[in-house]
Formats: C-alpha cells, structure tokens, sequence
C-alpha cells in the first residue's frame, strides 16, 4: 500500500538528502518549528512529487484520479481555488479515500476568507485527514501593499492555528479547536519580493508557471529573506507548479497548452515573471494571442519553456531538470485535452514517481483502466468509501 511504502522512505531537501526519523504521514516531528520539514520521498530511490487537479471533472472521476496519484507514488495532491469545488470542503471529501497522501490547497487566496474562516478551515481538514494539510495561501493580487497584507494575513492565521489569540478587524480572536500540531503554511511567489517573503514567514514557496532555472532563482531569494529573519533556509520547502499534457497527440497537448499559457500570459503578474525569465517578448504575444481570441497564435517556443508535453520520455526527462535545479517537491499540473480523464491519467503515469499496473519502466505506465483501489482497506481509517 502506498502509505507503508512511504513509511520507509528516505527525506529529501533540494540537492540534499537527510535521512531523519520521521512520522510516515506528517514528516518533520521535532525536526519542525514552523510546519513539515523536508518532504519525504515515496521510497528510497524516488524523491518526492506532488500533483495538482482542478475543475472540471466529475467527483467520481476525481476520486480514481487521486487514488491513482496516490498509488503510483505521489506524495501530495494540491487543489487550486478556481470558480468550481471549493478546495478545503474538497479536501475534506478525500480525506476518508486516500491514505498517506499530504492535501495542499494550491493556494486560496487572502482576500477570498477573513483569517478566522481560513484558520478554521483548515484546521477542520487537518484534524479530521489526520494532520495531511498544508494550507498554500496566495495575494490574489498585485496590488500596492499585497505582500505586507499577506505577511499580515499569514501571521494572523498561524496564531490562530496555534491555539493563540489574535487580533482581527480590531477584535481579539481565538480557535475553540485546539490542534496537536498546525499544518504549514506555504504561500505562492512569482517575484523576488515574495520570493523573500516565503522565506522568512512561511514553512513552503509555491512557484508556478516558470522554466526550471527559475527554482534555482527562487531558492536563492528564499535563502536570503530567510538568513535575514534568522531562520534556517533548509526549512522552506521549495515547491513548483509543472503544466504536463503528455501523450501521443502532441497537437492536442500544445493547442490545449496554448490556450493556458495564453491566459496567463495575460495578467500583469505573469507576464511581469516571463520578462524576468527572458521570455517576454514571448509572453507579450502570447498576451496579444489571448486577446483577439486567437489561442492558436501563443508561442510554441513560450509553452515548451514552461510546460512538459509530448512523449512520456521526453516529458520526464524535462520534468527531472526542475529537480535538478533545486525544487524538493516538483508537482505535475495535468492540464487536460481530448477526453479530460484520460490525458490527465495519463500524464500522472507518464510522470510517477514509480510504475503502477505491469509497465516496469521508471517513469510509470498506465495501470489496467485506472479504477480505484477496493473500498474499506486498512488505509481508511475506518471511514467506508462512497460506492
């Protein structure tokens, strides 16, 4: 099973292996001061991978798709907040149909909930997946302030997490729920400011949209704000987003990645992360493609940059170079195309960390169907799964 698999893992931070005593589930134990440590690796010759889903897929096919992640070897699953599910009752939903696998919002942003609402979000997902979140928070903005607000917001939340009073909208606030141990706290960062940020207030750094030199960037920034605020750099994992439509049909996957990066390239923020990587000139007419409602005239050269498509081989040997640059938990983002489940199955086993099903390669095959595991193993913690 997936979970005792991973309870004789090996821990893995960036270039650096430690090999610590670690709770099979959460990580970290007296190691941590601020959330989980270094991620854990599913087994000791494969270092960790996330994957991330968003909307739309029906639930039953969620279900089979995280269960499927979680069996071919990832170790966490991020839910992003888009108009669709909302991510902590979700994560709630696949507390009780998974079972090692980290829950990550990926991430919610600020302005969406007061401090009180997020901190008590989460510590319901985290009390009941038992002790699986890692709450990813974002600005939702680049406006003036965004940061100060967030390290604002992200203080408040930790306190309350913490069982501490804190002070919100002028009142003095506090959670009756009171929580062994908090769940981290990563928020997002597409510049360097927020880079720093990460590194001295936060327990992870989400990156997204970005070649793999980046990460390299980014753990520099991050080291950096965390020495300024005294604190270890090796205690913020460094985490990054991977779009990934990989299979036969590589014009699907580059129409279907097209149409992704184009919106993106679209918001200010973005567009902004592109010049600073050297792609703006690309991103500008990605921007431009995206507006006159022509899709198919984004770059090719901005979405091979940023984005894994084409065969399986190809894919994964892309996707190692954002380990190679210092990433600790590199996390495959499906985007899908053609038939929405199957190419998202499909890159999850193109890229797994092990081979699910009879495929002995490396990088993982496609399992017979893909079906989900049986229902009311040991693994449930004694919650039965929805027929």
């Amino acid at each position: 099973m997936a979970a005792s698999a991973r309870a004789a893992g090996m821990d893995r931070r960036g270039p650096r292996e430690l090999a610590l005593e670690r709770d099979p589930v959460l990580g970290g134990g007296a190691q941590r001061s601020h959330g989980v440590g270094p991620w854990q690796a599913v087994d000791r010759i494969a270092p960790a991978v996330g994957f991330a889903l968003r909307d739309p897929l029906p639930w039953r096919d969620v279900v089979e798709i995280v269960q499927t992640g979680e069996d071919a070897g990832y170790a966490a699953l991020f839910l992003p907040e888009t108009r669709g599910r909302e991510p902590f009752a979700t994560l709630a939903a696949l507390t009780p149909v998974t079972e090692g696998l980290r829950l990550g919002t990926g991430v919610v942003p600020m302005g969406a909930r007061s401090p009180v609402t997020t901190a008590m979000a989460a510590a319901t997902v985290h009390e009941v997946s038992g002790e699986r979140l890692v709450l990813g928070i974002g600005t939702g903005d680049a406006g003036p302030g965004a940061l100060e607000r967030l390290r604002a917001y992200v203080g408040t939340v930790r306190l309350l997490l913490a069982g501490e009073r804190a002070e919100v909208a002028g009142r003095p606030e506090r959670l009756w729920l009171e929580l062994p141990s908090p769940p981290p706290i990563w928020i997002s960062a597409l510049g360097p400011r927020a880079m720093r940020l990460a590194g001295e207030i936060a327990d992870g750094v989400l990156l997204n949209w970005c070649p793999p030199e980046r990460v390299a960037f980014a753990r520099e920034r991050v080291r950096e704000g965390a020495e300024a605020a005294g604190r270890d750099p090796a205690a913020v994992t460094v985490a990054v987003y991977v779009r990934a439509c990989v299979g036969p049909d590589e014009e699907a996957a580059l129409a279907a990645l097209r149409a992704q990066a184009g919106t993106y390239a679209s918001y200010p923020a973005y567009r902004r992360q592109f010049h600073q990587v050297g792609l703006g000139e690309l991103a500008e007419r990605a921007a431009a493609a995206h507006g006159a409602g022509r899709p198919e005239e984004v770059p090719e050269a901005l979405v091979r940059a940023v984005c894994l498509l084409g065969d399986a081989v190809a894919a994964a040997g892309r996707f190692a170079a954002y380990r190679d640059a210092g990433a600790d938990l590199p996390v495959v983002y499906p985007v899908p195309c053609l038939d929405p489940r199957s190419t998202v199955v499909g890159t999850l086993l193109a890229l797994a960390p092990r081979p699910v099903g009879g495929d002995p390669r490396p990088g993982g095959g496609p399992r017979s169907g893909g079906h989900a595991r049986p229902r009311g193993h040991p693994g449930s913690r004694g919650h039965p799964r929805p027929g």
